[in-house]
């Protein structure tokens, strides 16, 4: 996803080392069904470390982490995903917080976490963030 404003060698020269750095990670797209839905999401890090979820807030998506994503993955599997309803993931006849959390728990699961991981939820993803550690 580029704008034109990317283009711009004013702007880029503006940007922070570490901000350019992060966008120029590698990172994976992947996608995990969940009930039904297709659920995408975003991973660094190796498979085998740790795992970290980063959850969006409402009408947002995955790629809002795309800076913060990279720079969490040293020693870290890190996982953001696009809720149900946001960013690629398909749609739903109606949305809950508890299958957004377990959309989460899906994405880390297939994202090779095997271990309770650390959830990081943003404005909206706070609350389904809180409604997975009730669950």
């Amino acid at each position: 996803m580029t704008s034109p404003a990317d283009a711009d060698p004013a702007r880029q020269a503006r940007r922070p080392a570490w901000f350019s750095a992060a966008l120029a990670a590698a990172v994976q797209d992947r996608r995990t069904t969940v009930e039904g839905t297709v659920i995408a999401y975003r991973a660094w890090g190796n498979p085998a470390d740790r795992g970290i979820v980063l959850v969006h807030g409402g009408a947002a998506h995955s790629r809002w982490w795309d800076h913060i994503g990279p720079l969490l993955a040293n020693g870290w599997r890190v996982v953001a995903l696009d809720l149900s309803g946001h960013g690629d993931s398909g749609r739903r006849d109606r949305y809950t917080l508890d299958t957004w959390a377990r959309e989460v728990l899906a994405a880390a699961d297939d994202a090779g976490i095997d271990t309770p991981p650390t959830v990081i939820g943003h404005s909206m993803g706070g609350l389904v963030t809180l409604r997975l550690a009730s669950l």
